[in-house]
């Protein structure tokens, strides 16, 4: 068993991409075990001197890992933590290092087992993630900051709109009503660039409490009563009773808006929308579905990306889409740590069901 052992040993290093070492803490020296030595290209020698173990930590990392070391040895814990390395080829490498420190019946230190890891490639794929968030704060900032400068002048030129409308002849009247959409439309994009740029910021927080999704989803539809009339679809209802959840209740009416607004953009004349809440022990369930014009299939895996041309489709009365509200539901729902699910066919319509946690925690 203990042949079986140290054949296994090489193996599992080489896998783990580890290499282990012992310290004589009397002598000052050490030896390692070949795949060690192969991970630091060092020459092979019987021991190696406690100088040329310290060579191999990056001057930059030198003087704390020391520090954190002699912490370890004062109070007697294991040495666990991650630095750079210098191989004997000026190559850099991060380590994930552990060790154990043992004593003497007098208290003194007497050696050190450990294995070092190389985790080079997986601590570069963190400085690249760190690198791609900053970034994508960055340009969540310049968003926000351009969208806010743009927000101004649009409201004064369809401030302006509106007073030259006033008195003006049926065509020029005409025109200037559709600088005025064409106003209102812009604002809408800039309103969602910035709700975006909102969501995606790490230290956005949404403001929670436990009450009534039928309520919420209530007040959407009185907000869309006019638009259904003037399409002549009926937004039929079936609610569960007291179907209670924590959750923040501006933004997953954001989503009952959005949700409901597609579904009467994209609906023909004289059909119905049908809105239902279920629940069980662990979650809410919203289920909004229409006999609209439906996704294609091939379209499908595209409906939560922002500015997908694949989607921005006019609805059945030329209504226009920004092609970032089903966007806004996705990340509204991941920051409730819910679960969004669609299927839709062609020329039958579509059914978004959403479920959210009662009380706030993960599915």
């Amino acid at each position: 068993m203990v042949k079986r052992s140290a054949e296994l040993l090489p193996v599992i290093e080489e896998i783990a991409n580890i290499g282990c070492y012992e310290t004589d803490m009397k002598t000052g020296t050490w030896i390692g075990t070949d795949n060690f030595i192969k991970l630091f290209g060092l020459e092979k020698k019987p021991r190696y001197s406690v100088e040329e173990f310290q060579a191999l930590v990056h001057p930059d990392d030198f003087q704390w890992v020391m520090e954190y070391f002699s912490e370890c040895l004062k109070n007697k814990i294991d040495f666990n933590c991650q630095y750079r390395c210098i191989k004997s080829s000026g190559e850099i490498i991060y380590v994930n290092s552990r060790s154990r420190i043992y004593y003497n019946s007098d208290g003194s230190p007497e050696r050190v087992i450990g294995v070092k890891q190389d985790i080079t490639a997986s601590k570069q794929n963190e400085i690249k993630l760190h690198q791609l968030n900053e970034n994508n704060k960055r340009k969540n900032e310049v968003l926000s900051m351009v969208a806010h400068d743009l927000n101004a002048p649009l409201n004064r030129l369809s401030g302006l709109a509106k007073i030259f409308q006033e008195g003006l002849e049926t065509k020029y009247s005409e025109l200037i009503a559709l600088h005025e959409q064409i106003c209102v439309s812009a604002k809408t994009i800039i309103a969602e660039l910035i709700e975006i740029a909102e969501l995606e910021d790490e230290s956005y927080k949404l403001e929670k409490e436990h009450q009534d999704i039928n309520k919420i989803i209530l007040q959407s539809i009185s907000t869309f009563k006019l638009n259904a009339e003037e399409k002549g679809v009926d937004i039929v209802t079936d609610f569960t009773a007291r179907c209670e959840a924590t959750f923040c209740a501006s933004k997953i009416a954001r989503v009952i808006n959005n949700l409901l607004s597609n579904a009467l953009k994209f609906s023909p004349e004289n059909k119905n929308i049908n809105i239902a809440t279920l629940k069980n022990d662990k979650s809410v369930f919203i289920i909004i579905r229409d006999q609209g014009i439906g996704i294609s299939r091939e379209h499908l895996p595209f409906i939560f990306e922002k500015f997908s041309k694949k989607l921005r489709r006019p609805g059945t009365k030329g209504e226009q889409s920004t092609g970032l509200g089903l966007s806004i539901v996705k990340q509204i729902v991941d920051l409730h740590n819910g679960e969004i699910q669609v299927t839709s066919q062609e020329n039958e319509g579509t059914t978004i069901t959403i479920e959210l946690p009662i009380f706030g925690n993960e599915i």
